[in-house]
């Protein structure tokens, strides 16, 4: 049904956007896991409306033969100078900021060396930028890696019948709990933003795409196995665990040092793949300012 061209376009969508989405577990408490059993609805909408925006940016990328989201924008008159191109780069420098800025609380958090998080957000920084001078040809494959590490982590976690330890003997409030429509616009927020950040990386991958709307089904789809994985994960933890610092390593901690050592690399991994694909849109950028 899909074709290699698709699958390579919505791996890289996702890579792209695991950052965003999936780095911390902190992202996913606040889009869906507060809504409590709301937020399966929430998930819902948000794989549609990432999975529409994606085969949007997506038809909007094809047929100008230029390479990435910077020609599309060129062709739709949002050049740097504007509004809505000052925006995008604006958007693209805090995800790289972000996501380079996590990359090294995780390096403080697992290197015993002397500045630990120079050492992970270099490591990181670096990484990115070569894979940038590469073209990002690496990026589907690590969007593939991230994926497949992410939905088994989350699944472990969620399957896992023993009680998560928490740090803080506090309850938290779900204000928001079984509200419909605050999973709505949360789940269109999550899309949202996601979709934003992905669009670089999801355009310079969409050339040999026949059909939007089929890779934009596929991205839905991967968003949505995703998705019910983490949110099952957190869900396993319970109301107390959400208010929680460290989400994601208080439900891994059940697997002892095995258990930090994979939640920490996930999320580096996570922060690299966004790291990598925001660089990209603006480098970009920078190319549509010397045309």
């Amino acid at each position: 049904m899909f074709r290699r061209a698709d699958w390579r376009a919505a791996l890289a969508a996702m890579g792209a956007a695991a950052g965003t989405a999936f780095a911390s577990g902190r992202e996913l408490t606040l889009f869906f896991a507060q809504l409590g059993w709301a937020s399966w609805a929430g998930a819902a909408v948000a794989s549609l409306a990432f999975g529409a925006m994606a085969g949007v940016t997506v038809r909007c990328a094809q047929g100008g033969g230029e390479r990435g989201l910077a020609g599309a924008c060129r062709r739709l008159g949002m050049r740097i100078g504007s509004v809505p191109g000052l925006a995008r780069a604006l958007l693209l420098a805090l995800t790289a900021a972000v996501t380079l800025l996590g990359a090294g609380k995780l390096g403080a958090l697992t290197l015993p060396l002397r500045h630990a998080f120079l050492w992970g957000a270099g490591v990181a920084l670096l990484v990115a930028l070569l894979m940038n001078l590469g073209g990002l040809r690496a990026l589907p494959w690590l969007g593939l890696v991230a994926l497949v590490v992410g939905m088994a982590f989350h699944a472990g976690l969620a399957i896992d019948p023993r009680p998560v330890r928490t740090m803080l003997r506090a309850d938290a409030e779900l204000a928001l709990a079984g509200s419909l429509p605050a999973a709505a616009v949360l789940g269109l927020l999550f899309a949202g933003l996601n979709a934003a950040v992905a669009g670089d990386a999801l355009a310079r991958f969409s050339g040999g795409c026949d059909s939007a709307a089929r890779t934009g089904a596929l991205c839905g789809a991967l968003m949505a196995a995703a998705l019910a994985c983490a949110n099952a994960a957190l869900a396993r933890g319970g109301r107390a665990l959400l208010g929680q610092a460290l989400l994601m390593a208080l439900l891994s901690a059940r697997w002892g040092l095995w258990g930090f050592w994979l939640c920490a690399g996930f999320g580096w991994l996570c922060c690299l793949c966004t790291l990598s694909a925001a660089l990209g849109g603006l480098i970009d950028l920078f190319r549509d300012v010397k045309c």
